[in-house]
């Protein structure tokens, strides 16, 4: 996962003192508590059944907390800055309404056909075995075989330790014993 990504999730689940900085110690509690709660049998180890359940579990629960709006939802936003009151070029009055399929509703259908598009994409890539599914990207099939370094199928505590040291250690660019925005490489817009 990129480092600016991955910082901002650091810095909204790991920053417990909201200092925009991630110590060392910060980022074990993290990893411990999430440990904890994957670890759902708690004999002490993580199982690829246990990541996939924890993410669909998170993911359902995002789900449920984010619902796309409805079109009635969509209609009561009222204009935006791409709406039909929009100014036109150099300041020159609102821009004409375009056609129908343009807009704001528009949009989020469209963004909605994405989704349910990769949606039922996952599902197809689930039937195919143990490297389609929930917990591809950054708990996918690789990312967890790279952690199970002894290769029992099952992340111990201790792996998980010896990961999180190299995650930090390799996101702590400037080894000042803290993660924050002066460890991320200056990219362009």
């Amino acid at each position: 996962m990129m480092q600016d990504v991955m910082f901002v999730r650091l810095l909204k689940q790991a920053d417990t003192n909201k200092d925009g900085k991630i110590s060392k110690e910060e980022l074990t509690a993290r990893q411990e508590a999430l440990f904890a709660e994957i670890d759902l049998n708690k004999d002490g180890s993580i199982t690829r059944g246990e990541m996939v359940d924890f993410r669909d579990n998170k993911m359902a629960e995002f789900r449920k907390n984010n619902p796309p709006p409805t079109p009635e939802e969509a209609e009561d936003e009222g204009p935006d800055a791409d709406g039909p009151m929009a100014e036109g070029p150099e300041g020159e009055g609102p821009k004409a309404e375009g056609p129908k399929a343009d807009g704001p509703r528009a949009d989020r259908e469209q963004a909605r056909d994405r989704h349910h598009d990769r949606h039922e994409r996952r599902e197809v890539r689930r039937d195919r075995g143990p490297r389609g599914g929930p917990g591809d990207g950054m708990m996918g099939p690789g990312m967890f075989r790279m952690i199970d370094e002894n290769r029992d199928r099952k992340i111990s505590k201790e792996e998980a330790a010896a990961a999180t040291e190299k995650l930090f250690a390799r996101m702590d660019t400037n080894k000042d014993g803290q993660i924050t925005i002066d460890d991320l490489p200056d990219r362009p817009l």
